[in-house]
């Protein structure tokens, strides 16, 4: 089996942004995986510089970074999408645009990543809304209302997604009875293509390119007992293979590339992983699957071997969180080793950056930098970020004589950004800005 070690690899971005910008969710090459060098990831002290910290209204979204601009998207209780560019060295507004929708999501506020091109800057709001805001005039292009266009019901949790751009092809998903996928013409918003409907989902799609040809995979699922992993071709939606190996009730992790055959699925929920191979025939095998996932962000593959938060929502209480933590796997599904309680970290977000993971712990909001290695768990710095650990030792202290102790979990799952040394990690209502060179 020829292997690649297809995370650390360094891509062309799709859009034009520059090898330091991390234009849209999960970075330029949607896996996570900064080609950043020279980074000051150790010997922080009491921790790395902050540049800026900014309050918003409680939410999930992420940032991108481009040109040395962060944009994020804030949701008005109730009322309103706010799309903010802020300054990246300072914090301060540059311009933002809004958009009026009344409405509440369980778990209220803010979805997504923007994602971000020369002249435009994209987002899905959590109804539907699909966004083309020009970078210039700061007014909206064109927008897209998935509802009322595709008769689709909102999912669980609303439209958490965030647009994916593959060529002239924006990539959505519809998620209606008859429609699934749609990709939408990125300067018009007219459609371009759609693929038949497959129930809905909380994942992202993304690009992989497998046996050098790119393509948009999404996984999905019916909510009762099968799911749909789909692949596409970007420009045309032709469907290129699709299989129903994996079923999570509630998907979110996107699948991750592992060699030119083989992809993994995971999620939380007790419903496991699986690998599957997909050979140059577009035929998919089911090669095996343990019951352990990740609930809330895609694993990383680095050398021979998958790093994943096994913390999959049922394992947060009590003696199961010794089944959780950050942990390691073989590409056979053996866990080489994981962490458990110690540290847990959450639903958390991950970046692999020179060659470390940078960890924001779901939990606590503490941000952790990792050495990777079969070897065992190597934590080399540690900041608490978002100033929580005053009050978490303070509560974890009321516990003391309990069998067990209970932490507290602040929802700190959004995911993190890096550009220019500059990390951008968000806390529910805060979004803080870290120096790293």
């Amino acid at each position: 089996m020829k292997r690649t070690l297809f995370s650390l690899a360094v891509v062309v971005g799709f859009t034009s942004a520059s090898a330091e910008d991390w234009p849209n969710f999960q970075g330029p090459n949607l896996n996570g995986v900064s080609s950043e060098t020279g980074l000051k990831l150790t010997d922080w002290g009491d921790g790395p510089e902050v540049l800026w910290k900014r309050t918003f209204n409680e939410g999930f979204g992420g940032s991108a970074i481009v040109g040395g601009e962060v944009f994020l998207i804030d949701r008005v209780p109730g009322e309103t999408d706010v799309l903010y560019c802020l300054d990246l060295k300072d914090g301060s507004e540059k311009w933002k645009y809004s958009f009026d929708h009344a409405g509440k999501l369980a778990h209220p506020g803010s979805r997504g990543v923007p994602l971000v091109t020369d002249d435009a800057v994209f987002f899905i709001g959590g109804f539907g809304h699909v966004h083309r805001i020009n970078r210039e005039t700061h007014k909206p292009d064109w927008t897209v209302a998935i509802q009322e266009k595709y008769g689709a019901e909102p999912p669980k949790w609303g439209w958490a997604q965030s647009p994916v751009l593959s060529g002239n092809t924006i990539i959505v998903p519809a998620m209606s009875e008859d429609v699934g996928l749609v990709g939408f013409n990125k300067d018009t918003g007219d459609e371009m293509w759609r693929t038949e409907g497959f129930g809905n989902s909380h994942s992202n799609p993304t690009l992989l390119t497998l046996h050098g040809v790119e393509q948009a995979v999404f996984v999905a699922t019916n909510g009762k007992d099968s799911g749909t992993t789909i692949s596409v071709a970007p420009d045309t939606g032709k469907v290129l293979w699709k299989t129903d190996a994996y079923f999570n009730k509630i998907p979110i992790p996107f699948p991750t590339k592992v060699t030119e055959d083989l992809v993994y699925l995971t999620g939380g929920y007790d419903n496991g992983s699986c690998m599957i191979s997909v050979n140059d025939k577009w035929e998919v095998t089911k090669k095996w699957e343990i019951t352990q996932g990740t609930q809330m962000h895609p694993p990383f593959v680095i050398g021979d071997h998958i790093y994943f938060l096994a913390n999959e929502n049922s394992n947060h209480k009590g003696e199961k969180r010794a089944n959780g933590g950050l942990a390691c796997m073989d590409f056979k599904g053996n866990i080489v080793w994981n962490t458990g309680n110690d540290p847990f970290m959450g639903r958390g977000n991950m970046i692999y950056a020179d060659g470390k993971l940078l960890i924001q712990d779901g939990e606590v909001g503490y941000l952790r930098v990792v050495e990777p290695s079969p070897e065992g768990y190597k934590e080399v710095a540690f900041a608490d970020v978002f100033d929580t650990k005053e009050e978490v030792d303070s509560q974890i202290a009321k516990q003391e004589g309990r069998s067990q102790i209970k932490i507290p979990d602040f929802k700190y799952w959004s995911p993190m950004a890096l550009s220019d040394g500059h990390l951008v990690m968000r806390g529910q209502e805060h979004v803080v800005c870290l120096k790293l060179k």
